[in-house]
């Protein structure tokens, strides 16, 4: 076999792992329209990179049929491929979205590296475990307690974290959906949304299976970026993302 050959057959598995860690990670943490916002595309460009083009190169260089070490020479770069592909994995998994928060006015997208230890222990126990899928879909709602809501109001003002941070302040989504979609936009004649905006919006509701008169549209912020999440316009469910910053 021919370096050429063995470095193509290499890229080939390469291409065959990274694809299906990419694949896993748009399907449950980062659909499409949210890689920019939330700076995955980025990672995963990086991680991809380096494993797409270390490995092979290596293969292609020091390939040779017939070479006594050629065993321990493809082991120590197949070692070294998989290190830098579990640090990119690492790094994708401690970051990734934990909870879909609405406080009723808009959601936020909530990475597991943005809860604290000390505030996910004083949550509800069904909140204290983050999942591995697609983020979880909560409500949030503030405290009534003066003191409580001052710490929280303080928190977010010192970069501290804010409600959406605070699973102990988490609700079921249902009981919130109703101020959702009372606070909620239509796709048509919404307040400073300009028609090209609301083009774009419309084209994605029809993209998603629905027509504009049947979703509202709220603002979808996060630590890293914004978009646009798209709501049905009878029960408040998201129905999908737009990469949009209004």
């Amino acid at each position: 076999m021919s370096r050429w050959r063995a470095s193509f057959i290499h890229l080939m598995l390469s291409f065959l792992i990274v694809g299906s860690v990419a694949a896993y990670v748009i399907y449950f943490w980062y659909p499409i329209a949210l890689l920019p916002m939330a700076k995955a595309d980025q990672l995963l460009a990086m991680v991809g990179g380096i494993d797409l083009i270390v490995g092979p190169l290596l293969t292609l260089i020091v390939y040779k049929h017939g070479k006594k070490t050629l065993k321990m020479d493809l082991t120590v770069i197949a070692l070294i491929q998989a290190a830098f592909l579990s640090m990119g994995l690492y790094t994708l998994f401690e970051s990734r979205p934990v909870y879909l928060v609405s406080s009723g006015k808009m959601f936020n997208l909530v990475f597991a590296s943005e809860i604290t230890p000390e505030n996910l222990a004083k949550a509800n126990a069904k909140y204290q475990q983050f999942g591995f899928a697609h983020p979880k879909l909560v409500g949030a709602i503030m405290p009534k307690d003066i003191k409580e809501k001052t710490r929280i109001i303080m928190s977010a003002l010192g970069g501290g974290g804010d409600l959406q941070h605070m699973p102990q302040h988490y609700v079921d989504y249902a009981q919130i959906a109703p101020e959702v979609l009372q606070n909620a936009w239509p796709l048509h004649n919404a307040p400073k949304l300009s028609a090209e905006n609301a083009a774009i919006l419309q084209k994605a509701a029809t993209k998603y299976g629905y027509q504009a008169e049947n979703v509202r549209f709220m603002h979808l912020g996060s630590s890293r970026g914004y978009a646009v999440i798209l709501l049905d316009a009878k029960n408040a469910q998201p129905i999908g993302y737009v990469n949009l910053d209004l």
